[in-house]
């Protein structure tokens, strides 16, 4: 990984920036526990009803904090369709590195939102939801069984080093669904969430779904390992409202310093109508089914896209800018680099008919002859083959 620019036919990459999560208060005295409701977090006894009774008095009384026990494993059960909401603003739950496990063989066949949020100034630290999926019954078609799940309503919300694990659907799915669908207006729409060093990782379809959202940004993380449920789109990130249903979709959306390598699918998709300022830095996207897959509806900006190990690549090229009903969006794409691929396909490709600009593509140790495939870009400039530059 460089630490720099380098100007001399060398990948022009700017490494991410170390980013030290903020010092985090003292837990409150006060703090409601799990154990206060009768969990005994061990990783054995069914913990189920001591969790909702906890989350009920959470939402029905003054309390600001939760605190879960420092690394104990609560298991639970499917008891309802949103099992453990947060609908009172203004609460802070420490995990301190606990675990929310799902117990073996619990069905995939209904809707379920393991944590759901839906107010206002919330803070989530440290808790990881292990879904289980690989002990359960294989999940068939979409079920919407997701681990996280930020719902309309939210503002100013931050999960830091929150995880996810085998989630039979989505890791994370961001979506108004407090609003009548279809949705027409913003005043429900998630907003300004940060998802800081966040880890989604083995989930069925998506590891992050996110369906309609404002200033939404993914700081560092790790979003892999994406595959199983039919029809996909198996991506580390998708960024991607439901068409007629999730009119006002998203924007403002910044990924940075991201890892979202090893999906099946994408590691970065952007797709369907509603979605505009969304800008990528510094990603790592390795050995996923296609890097970076693009179809663009307002402005996409690219700034440091590292990308290997490709063999059989999914989509028209290992990164696709391609048709969309909304042509003419403006997609600037600057120092993306390429190495160690095996498919013909081309490095980077674009049919898209829009203000397409290329400026900083090193590709190295690649099999295709054609390195800028189908149409060119509006505007393209230091493109280089192993070091030599051809454009």
């Amino acid at each position: 990984m460089s630490d720099g620019a380098v100007s001399d036919g060398g990948p022009v990459v700017t490494a991410p920036v170390a980013v030290e999560p903020a010092a985090e208060q003292t837990i409150p005295a006060d703090a409601l526990t799990p154990e206060q409701f009768g969990a005994v977090g061990d990783g054995v006894t069914d913990d189920t009803a001591a969790l909702n009774a906890l989350f009920t008095r959470v939402n029905g009384s003054s309390a600001t904090a939760v605190s879960f026990g420092a690394g104990r494993r609560y298991a639970l059960r499917r008891t309802q369709h949103r099992q453990f909401s947060l609908t009172r603003d203004g609460v802070t739950v420490y995990g301190n590195g606990a675990v929310l496990k799902v117990v073996d063989g619990e069905p995939t066949d209904r809707p379920w939102f393991v944590v759901r949020i839906a107010a206002q100034h919330i803070t989530v630290l440290d808790l990881t939801v292990d879904a289980n999926r690989d002990r359960r019954p294989t999940m068939t078609d979409d079920q919407t069984q997701t681990s996280w799940f930020i719902d309309g309503g939210s503002r100013d919300v931050t999960l830091r080093r929150v995880r996810s694990v085998g989630a039979p659907l989505d890791g994370m799915y961001i979506r108004d669904l407090v609003s009548d669908l279809p949705v027409t207006g913003t005043a429900n729409t998630p907003t300004n969430l940060l998802l800081d060093h966040v880890e989604l990782l083995d989930s069925g379809r998506n590891n992050l779904s996110v369906i309609s959202s404002r200033n939404l940004t993914v700081r560092g993380g790790r979003f892999s390992g994406a595959r199983g449920v039919p029809g996909g789109p198996w991506a580390g990130i998708d960024i991607e409202p439901n068409r007629g249903v999730d009119l006002q979709g998203n924007d403002g959306v910044t990924i940075d310093g991201a890892d979202v390598s090893d999906n099946d699918g994408s590691g970065i998709e952007v797709a369907q109508l509603g979605n505009t300022n969304i800008t990528v830095r510094n990603v790592d996207s390795h050995r996923n089914g296609t890097a970076l897959f693009l179809s663009p509806s307002g402005r996409v900006t690219v700034d440091g896209l590292r990308a290997s190990g490709y063999g059989e690549v999914s989509k028209a090229g290992v990164v696709a800018v391609v048709p969309s009903d909304m042509p003419g969006a403006t997609v600037i794409l600057k120092n993306i680099q390429v190495s160690d691929t095996t498919d013909s396909k081309p490095t980077f490709f674009q049919n898209y008919p829009g203000q397409v600009s290329l400026d900083g593509l090193h590709a190295s140790n690649v099999a295709t002859t054609t390195v800028l495939g189908t149409y060119r870009p509006t505007t393209v400039a230091n493109v280089f083959v192993d070091g030599v530059q051809i454009q």
